[in-house]
Formats: structure tokens, C-alpha cells, sequence
């Protein structure tokens, strides 16, 4: 089955996600909750953004809660990871998986497990020109609730549920322009990664503008030009 999606008025983009909600499918909050009040982050431990060298396991895992985008500079965990035999990334979070994700010239597909029992009509989806929205309809929880790292062409963007496997496919308004990461604030590409996928979407590019011909093992001295 493929869904479109219309989008709504944008809403502000939800912060510290608990993406652990999108297994409670049933967990719709009748009752209205009084919001809890908020503390402020503790600041990472001195010398944290150098490295992991000096830091206690303690301290390490502390990082790794509270400060997981200083934790991968660190290196202590990478938030962003490929997938062995293809050209998707991972996108983890406190060691859980979030969603996989790959792109080319016109497009930026996104994978996701939805919980068990979940069926299409129990999803709530909403793709729009720059704000990707996931969750179960009937609960106010969003898996997903994020600004999309570049716009949208919302008319020609669609989902589908392929194999148990939820399937996003985003539409890029600026064709063949590369996208440092599928979400705002998500960990962006590394330098080497993001040199590898200009080189393939501007493959792409040039067996679209020269049909016939075979550019799949073309390589670039240098810096990759800018595919857009």
C-alpha cells in the first residue's frame, strides 16, 4: 500500500524525544498530565569534547545520557552507522536503533521497524515541506517529530509499509543536493562519508543526463564537485 500525505499547520519541533514511546502502541494518555518540571542538564565532565581519554566508565555513561552528541565527537558512541552490503545509515540513540536511512539524487528514504501488531491505518504520518511527523494515531507521543535536514517537495513524497518495514520516501525540492543527516539535530555525516555520497548522487546525476552510458565505477580527483 502507498500513502500520501498532506501537511498541516507546522508545529514546534518537539525536543528530547523518548523514542522508546513508539513500542507502547496502546499508552494513549486519557487523563491530562501536569507537566513535570524541568532540570536543568548537568554540563559534560571536563575535557569530555577532546576525547574519552581520563574519563571514568561512570562518567563515560553519563555522557552517553545526557550528552550523546559530545559523546560521539568523543567517541565513545557513533550515533551514525552503515549498514554492512548497502548504502543506508543508522541512526542511534542511547544504543537503540531509531531508523535507517539512504539517499540519492531526487530522494531521501527513510526505514522504519514499527512495534508489533502496528498496522498502516494505526500509523499517523505527516510529511511536509520541512517537518517529518511519526507516531500511532490516538496517542500524543510522537516517535518522530523532527525538521527535515533539507526541503521537502511534500506532492511527490510518500510512505509505504513494505515487509513489516515502515518505508518514508522524501522528495528533495532541491534536486541533487546531499543531505548531512535525514534529521535536524540528528548526528550529521562524517567528512569521508559525506565525499562518498556526492560521488554517487553526482553518478547519478550523470547517467540521468547521459543516458547509455555506464558511470558507475567513475571516480574524481580531488574534492567531489557539487552535485546539485
Amino acid at each position: 500500500q502507498v500513502f500520501a500525505t498532506q501537511g498541516r499547520e507546522a508545529q514546534t519541533m518537539s525536543k528530547g524525544i523518548d523514542y522508546s514511546k513508539w513500542d507502547h502502541i496502546d499508552d494513549s494518555d486519557d487523563e491530562e498530565e501536569q507537566p513535570a518540571k524541568r532540570q536543568p542538564a548537568a554540563r559534560p565532565p571536563p575535557g569530555a569534547e577532546a576525547g574519552a581519554g581520563g574519563l571514568t566508565e561512570e562518567q563515560k555513561a553519563e555522557l552517553v545520557a545526557n550528552h550523546p552528541e559530545v559523546a560521539a565527537k568523543a567517541g565513545i558512541v557513533s550515533q551514525t552507522k552503515s549498514v554492512k552490503g548497502t548504502k543506508r545509515k543508522q541512526y542511534h540513540h542511547q544504543g537503540q536503533l531509531v531508523y535507517e536511512w539512504e539517499q540519492g539524487l531526487d530522494e531521501v528514504n527513510v526505514y522504519i521497524q514499527p512495534p508489533p501488531g502496528a498496522t498502516a491505518q494505526m500509523l499517523d504520518i505527516e510529511i511536509r515541506a520541512d517537518h517529518l511527523v511519526v507516531g500511532i494515531k490516538g496517542n500524543p507521543e510522537r516517535f518522530l517529530n523532527h525538521v527535515t535536514w533539507g526541503r521537502v517537495k511534500c506532492s511527490e513524497s510518500f510512505w509505504t509499509i513494505e515487509d513489516g518495514e515502515l518505508h518514508l520516501t522524501l522528495t528533495k525540492l532541491d534536486k541533487g543536493t546531499p543531505w548531512d543527516a535525514a534529521l535536524q539535530g540528528h548526528e550529521p555525516l562524517d567528512p569521508l562519508a559525506k565525499q562518498e555520497i556526492r560521488g554517487d548522487i553526482m553518478r547519478e546525476r550523470f547517467a540521468e543526463e547521459h543516458p547509455g552510458f555506464d558511470f558507475s565505477n567513475a571516480t574524481f580527483n580531488g574534492n567531489v564537485p557539487d552535485p546539485s
